[in-house]
């Protein structure tokens, strides 16, 4: 008999003003857990927007982590149904995007991957329900971002191309659309603590899945301890647990 599935939310040191969590996982999930994960999730956002009410719901996926459990086709046959904006993600704490060097295809070992040239990014535009559609697709299997914001989704963007866009220096890095904040535990170290208010863009919620936590990343202004009891998650020892309840059964 398999494991029972349980997702542990883990608090992670904070910087003044922020709460952030990891939720380890191996993505791409098989199908079950990836259900019980997109189930969570949904619960959570659906939280996290009420205790932050008027605030603004963004939803893309990440490019370059459309590589595994099929999110790659199921990314190219939704598209048209999402809406997709084509833009830049920006590490606001690393060096600016450049494109390749021959120096990045030398030394490499066996089966190395030169690093990634950029991080393009797809922001859907179709609203609450193509987003919450993009979610039960493809959550878990590792592309996925959520943010609510104090601002509609065009002033994030004017901020972020305001700060970031400035940085870049290869023209061809200076085309895209626009340019949104990608953010991690690295991110709120304590040395950037002072560019908080600015690298996130009025971003006041973020969810990310990526390989730096090996799994989902959370970022709030406000502590989520009373989301995650009410979206159903247990404390326990000071970490929070949350799996799926057992169908009732039906007479």
């Amino acid at each position: 008999m398999p494991p029972p599935i349980q997702f542990r939310i883990e608090s992670q040191p904070s910087p003044d003003g922020w709460r952030l969590y990891t939720l380890p996982y191996a993505y791409p999930l098989e199908p079950e857990p990836r259900a019980a994960l997109v189930s969570f999730v949904r619960a959570l956002v659906g939280e996290a927007r009420a205790l932050l009410a008027g605030h603004h719901l963004t939803a893309l996926l990440q490019y370059n982590q459309l590589n595994l459990g099929n999110s790659g086709h199921i990314f190219a046959a939704k598209a048209p149904e999402w809406g997709v904006d084509w833009g830049l993600g920006y590490w606001p704490e690393r060096k600016p995007p450049t494109l390749w060097t021959v120096e990045d295809f030398t030394n490499l070992d066996i089966g190395e991957m030169p690093r990634p040239m950029m991080n393009q990014i797809f922001a859907v535009s179709k609203g609450d329900a193509a987003a919450d559609a993009m979610l039960g697709e493809v959550l878990g299997l590792g592309p996925v971002i959520v943010a609510l914001s104090d601002c509609p989704l065009d002033a994030v963007k004017a901020r972020a191309r305001q700060l970031f866009h400035p940085l870049i220096q290869d023209a061809t890095l200076k085309l895209f659309p626009f340019y949104f904040p990608l953010l991690c535990t690295g991110t709120f170290a304590p040395e950037n603590a002072a560019h908080l208010a600015e690298w996130t863009c009025g971003i006041q919620f973020y969810l990310r899945e990526g390989p730096e936590e090996k799994g989902l990343f959370l970022a709030s202004s406000r502590p989520l301890d009373d989301a995650f009891k009410r979206a159903g998650a247990q404390n326990e020892k000071g970490h929070w647990i949350w799996q799926p309840q057992p169908a009732k059964e039906t007479r």
